[in-house]
């Protein structure tokens, strides 16, 4: 493996508290893939025999509705643990998928429990991210009950993309991660005919521009009290 790729894990959310050795270990057990858009990493009802961690790229976390829509649950960017049945080893119940290109790091299973076992900094670093993973989707419970305003949805949705995939441009946070229309419907789980119209509502009131499939948020602080409002 690259000296390149190395760094990339020690300074990735996951992995950035792991001794040298753990690290060095992982990279030679594990292979890079890259992936192209809309690959399935992988898909519910199967049994998964690799852990999948993301060195690049992002990727959407989702269900299917009863009715065989996309409910996103969120969006992941590098750094991150996709697979979140590596302790209890059952079918996996979630689908994850490209959203424009990805490289990943492919790490079989049981030699990564087995080095669980003899470490304890890897055990941590699985269970805060699984403490991450259940934060995000308590708020994203949070976000989606009771008769929150399509617009609030969305305010809400871009807030927090911003605060993970955000960069400071001129005209104000940058959201680096394209996103179409239909992402936004299926991520915030309403008709693409209702996202837009909620936009246009939301760019008249100054909280965020939409441009060339990138959303860009003027005032995150003001887009963040629009969507906590009672």
């Amino acid at each position: 493996m690259k000296i390149s790729t190395y760094y990339q894990l020690q300074t990735s959310t996951f992995f950035r508290e792991l001794p040298h050795d753990v690290l060095q270990t992982l990279l030679n057990m594990g292979n890079l893939y890259q992936y192209s858009r809309k690959e399935i990493i992988f898909h519910a009802g199967i049994y998964e025999e690799q852990v999948y961690l993301l060195m690049d790229g992002e990727v959407m976390i989702y269900n299917l509705t009863r009715h065989g829509n996309k409910k996103i649950l969120f969006i992941l960017g590098k750094g991150h643990l996709l697979n979140h049945n590596i302790i209890s080893q059952k079918p996996v119940s979630i689908f994850c998928e490209v959203i424009h290109s990805a490289c990943i790091l492919q790490i079989p299973l049981k030699p990564f429990i087995e080095l669980m076992r003899e470490h304890m900094a890897l055990t941590q670093a699985v269970m805060m991210e699984y403490e991450h993973y259940i934060w995000r989707l308590s708020h994203q419970l949070k976000n989606t009950s009771g008769n929150l305003l399509i617009e609030r949805k969305i305010a809400a949705k871009l807030w927090k993309l911003g605060r993970d995939f955000g960069q400071p441009s001129p005209d104000g946070i940058y959201i680096h991660v394209k996103i179409t229309m239909t992402l936004l419907a299926d991520f915030v789980g309403a008709p693409r005919e209702n996202i837009s119209r909620a936009c246009k509502s939301l760019t008249k009131r100054g909280l965020l521009i939409y441009r060339d499939q990138h959303f860009i948020l003027p005032n995150p602080t003001e887009l963040a009290k629009f969507y906590k409002q009672i």
